[in-house]
């Protein structure tokens, strides 16, 4: 079954707002492992990796709303 524009929207929403707590929660448990003195690095490479995953569903995001808004335009 397919998905109509505002179910992809909706759906791409979520996952832009799942991402950004994901990337609040990796924050916090960097911050909180630099002040016991541990290493960080992999922490911030998975952070990282979440950002640019951020950015790509943000695009998609963007992308299914100008889809929407053109075809309510055209009705």
């Amino acid at each position: 079954m397919a998905m109509n524009d505002r179910d992809l929207f909706a759906k791409a929403d979520h996952q832009v707002s799942t991402l950004k707590e994901r990337i609040a929660r990796q924050h916090e448990a960097i911050k909180h492992a630099k002040l016991r003195g541990h290493s960080t690095a992999a922490a911030e490479a998975a952070q990282q990796a979440l950002v640019d995953t951020l950015r790509v569903f943000e695009k998609r995001r963007r992308q299914v709303f100008e889809q929407l808004e053109a075809k309510e335009r055209s009705l």
